[in-house]
């Protein structure tokens, strides 16, 4: 049995934005993002209260049938539509997304190869040496691997 979930109180920290945000600022942030501080709602607490997202607020899909959005396990309460937009910090005044690599917030500085990915640039870059490192170890001249023998009649 799941226990109802905490009451929704949004902080009102961060605000979605619609599209890239024009003038775009890519310059470094003062201070690195604390994701206590950019969250609008509380996590939840042990696995036997409902999930809510921290940043919408909607209950999270499960045997619950007023569940509204999908949160994957591995993204600390950030459900699938809030992990692919961008989002604006009331505070600093910040633009910031979130890393499926890193699995947390980041500044928009750090999707600055690609500002569409999912991940960091430097996520990214250590998904391609991870890449050309298996590419390089199968080698031009590795064997094929061998034909599945024939199953017996």
């Amino acid at each position: 049995c799941v226990a109802a979930p905490e009451p929704a109180v949004d902080a009102g920290r961060s605000t979605a934005v619609d599209g890239v945000p024009r003038p775009l600022n890519l310059e470094a942030p003062a201070a690195p993002l604390r994701y206590e501080d950019l969250i609008n709602f509380p996590r939840s607490r042990g696995k036997a209260r409902a999930r809510r997202c921290v940043m919408c607020g909607l209950l999270a899909s499960g045997d619950d049938s007023s569940a509204t959005c999908s949160i994957p396990l591995q993204n600390k309460d950030v459900c699938k539509r809030c992990d692919t937009g961008i989002w604006f910090h009331v505070a600093t005044a910040e633009h910031f997304k979130w890393c499926k690599g890193c699995k947390r917030f980041r500044n928009l500085q750090c999707f600055i190869g690609k500002l569409a990915a999912s991940k960091c640039d430097a996520c990214r870059a250590r998904g391609r040496e991870g890449y050309m490192r298996r590419k390089n170890d199968e080698g031009p001249d590795a064997a094929p691997a061998p034909a599945p023998a024939p199953a017996p009649a």
